[in-house]
């Protein structure tokens, strides 16, 4: 099985790798992608300094 990732590459399921994460791992995978996600959006000027800044206080 093939999956198409975008027009260009296309990934094979045989080369996917499957990751294995304990509780505390996950809480602070997901805390990491949170931030990643705010900050993207405030490099866009969707999210102002004031909301990043509150964002990021509750999620640390």
């Amino acid at each position: 099985m093939v999956l198409e990732t975008d027009k260009h590459r296309t990934i094979k399921k045989e080369n996917l790798i499957n990751i294995t994460l304990d509780a505390t791992q996950q809480k602070e995978l997901k805390k990491t992608l949170k931030c990643g996600i705010y900050k993207e959006l405030h490099k866009r000027n969707i999210l102002t300094d004031t909301q990043l800044n509150s964002l990021l206080e509750r999620n640390s």
